[in-house]
């Protein structure tokens, strides 16, 4: 089987879980010997990088990028209202990735095309015309239902206003994909719901984010009951955490920070720029960490506040592979079959976040031991090689 991989931002390096998701698909293809071959737009916010681990993934997957210039300009904006059309996935458009895949699809003959995300959707119609591999969508998220989220939680009328238009628009376009396509992905059974009763003849498979579990060794670990460190990692160049962390604050670390035994530790980009200078107690911020495994290893409680987004939060399931007790909303973890109070701490009010931190101060082995448990989830449900299997039985299923 040969497979081309349309990322919209290179998988390596590593940096999000957007990244961590496109990239265990081609590990689980390279692991089975299937042909991989990867093509990539690249951002300004996510630039080609030549580290030694990203050499060796370009040479494993002949890899070939594209470099766009995403930033929104006025212009795009007009022509995108004039045309009724998704500002969002039109950014990553350009005539310079059609020339390529344009070569690419002329010259080798593919089985499948796997589309990563609705924002290189707009490439379809090239690969239709110069291919006749099978057109495969994997649903990372649904995308409109993180701007309708963020539209609801906001309450500047200004925002809400253009939340609600990108909202309908990318919404039409990101439908729209689902009757060109041949089959699709969804990361999450809330996810493949959603589409299927829309689409219901549509083949499709859920493919969870999967856990090499040998990349992520236990670390023997104890909880100083005297100097407990929650703490998030997150970059906030995204929107939705920069509302939940904002949320979290201003509204539940405010009333617990008094508190001597416990800190706050803010990782990942734009953290000190958002949060620097709020005059924040018991707070370190940290714009960058050379190792987010490390990091979310040498602190006790995670901490995910979530109030918009879809799909399932990479960053979580590291954190169950980590076992660590992690405290999120229902949003935050949601696509992941966890069980609160067993394996996570599930609150969606400042009351029971407040609540829940406060039970965490005072039971810190019943902390430990929700930790312990979200690693068994991991080993149960999540594993890389469980995954691996379902998805080269599906690709063999419609090439």
């Amino acid at each position: 089987m040969k497979v081309l991989q349309l990322t919209h931002k290179p998988p390596v390096p590593s940096i999000d879980g957007g990244c961590l998701a496109m990239r265990q698909i081609t590990a689980c293809l390279l692991d089975e010997q299937v042909e991989v071959k990867v093509v990539s737009i690249a951002t300004a916010k996510h630039p080609i990088k030549n580290s030694e681990e990203c050499i060796r993934y370009f040479d494993e997957t002949r890899f070939e990028a594209i470099a766009i210039d995403t930033k929104v300009k006025i212009l795009q904006v007009i022509i995108s209202l004039f045309k009724k059309s998704s500002l969002q996935s039109d950014r990553f458009f350009s005539k310079e990735m059609v020339k390529k895949l344009e070569t690419i699809c002329s010259k080798e003959q593919f089985d499948v095309v796997i589309l990563e995300s609705v924002f290189v959707g707009k490439y379809i119609e090239t690969i239709r015309k110069h291919s006749q591999a099978r057109i495969l969508l994997r649903v990372h998220n649904i995308e409109h239902l993180i701007w309708k989220r963020l539209a609801k939680q906001t309450k500047n009328p200004f925002k809400k206003a253009i939340y609600t238009y990108l909202t309908k628009s990318l919404k039409r376009f990101e439908l729209s994909l689902f009757k060109i396509i041949d089959a699709y992905m969804p990361i999450t059974d809330i996810d493949h719901l959603f589409f299927k009763k829309l689409f219901p003849e549509l083949p499709a498979k859920v493919i969870p984010f999967g856990i090499n579990v040998s990349d992520y060794p236990l670390q023997a670990h104890k909880i100083d009951e005297n100097k407990i460190t929650f703490f998030h990692i997150g970059s906030m160049n995204w929107q939705s955490n920069i509302e939940g962390m904002t949320w979290f604050l201003e509204n539940i670390w405010k009333k617990v920070a008094d508190n001597s035994k416990i800190s706050l530790v803010l990782a990942g980009k734009g953290n000190q720029s958002i949060f620097g200078n709020n005059n924040l107690k018991n707070v370190q911020i940290l714009d960058f960490v050379e190792s987010a495994q490390q990091f979310i290893n040498e602190h006790d409680i995670m901490v995910v506040p979530l109030l918009s987004g879809s799909g399932m939060r990479i960053k979580i399931m590291e954190g169950l592979a980590l076992a660590k007790p992690i405290i999120s909303t229902s949003i935050g973890a949601e696509g992941i079959d966890i069980t609160d109070q067993e394996n996570i701490f599930i609150a969606d009010t400042p009351e029971k976040m407040i609540a829940i931190i406060e039970f965490c101060v005072n039971h810190v082995k019943k902390c430990e031991e929700i930790g312990k448990n979200a690693r068994k989830l991991i080993e149960k449900k999540y594993t890389q090689d469980k995954i691996k299997k379902e998805l080269i039985e599906f690709l063999n299923f419609i090439s």
